[in-house]
């Protein structure tokens, strides 16, 4: 018993301490970002960025993403924790609101940045790739909360935070590649692809396994959607008032 009771608690843990150190990495790039909102002074990445053909366009995107990543990573991450999931009204409006940020906000604001991004057109087309699977993701995420297939929900969702945890890990990487003297174009391709497939990758890997996150995850899930049913549920308070008959069965 205690043998089949470690392997779940350490996921447990490791699950947890992924998401502390995706909250703190949230937090630290959000700290770092903030002189981005000071319409006196531009910061030095700014400046790096001059001259800019739609230079108020791209300043307006960069203050836009910034606040949305700094708003919806971390609610997408609380999204998917148990207390969050287990009190489905809180669940259902705090994911419309991260819905929106991310579908009107997060993503366009992101394309535009994009195409001026650091490392050039592979580097563009990393961001590119990594914005068409969190905005398909999340549609598809979407739709299916609303037809209670909770299953196919949850793996989209996960989806949308991998590729939304890129920031964090890439920006992890490119200060370990500085270090390592690393020729900063080549560290900067290096940094934003690598996380972008392999989060992609994990991400399938695990949703394709049976017993990802409990033991019984879709039977569970399954009782879940069941139990939730309106129909089972008028089916349950007509079967509560039917009258006793004969045998008292």
């Amino acid at each position: 018993m205690r043998r089949r009771g470690m392997p779940q608690i350490l996921r447990q843990w490791a699950a947890r301490a992924l998401l502390a150190s995706m909250l703190l990495g949230s937090a630290l790039i959000t700290a770092m970002s903030l002189p981005y909102f000071d319409f006196e002074t531009l910061p030095p990445f700014v400046i790096e960025k001059l001259p800019l053909r739609f230079e108020s366009l791209w300043l307006g995107a960069l203050r836009i993403h910034v606040a949305a990543a700094a708003l919806g990573f971390p609610l997408c991450l609380l999204l998917m924790t148990r207390a969050s999931q287990r009190r489905a009204n809180w669940h259902r409006w705090l994911g419309r609101l991260a819905a929106v940020l991310v579908l009107l906000a997060l993503l366009p604001s992101g394309v535009v940045l994009a195409f001026d991004a650091k490392g050039g057109r592979i580097v563009t087309a990393g961001f590119l790739l990594s914005a068409a699977i969190v905005a398909g993701a999340m549609i598809v995420g979407v739709r299916a909360a609303r037809r209670r297939d909770l299953i196919l929900h949850a793996r989209a969702m996960r989806y949308v935070v991998g590729q939304m945890s890129v920031a964090v890990v890439s920006r992890a990487l490119i200060v370990g590649l500085d270090a390592a003297s690393i020729d900063p174009s080549v560290a900067y391709v290096a940094a934003l692809w690598a996380p972008v497939l392999a989060s992609a990758v994990v991400v399938e890997w695990f949703s394709r396994r049976p017993n990802f996150g409990h033991p019984n995850r879709v039977q569970l899930v399954e009782r879940i959607r069941r139990e939730l049913s309106p129909l089972v549920l008028v089916v349950r308070v007509r079967a509560f008032f039917r009258p006793i008959t004969g045998d008292g069965r």
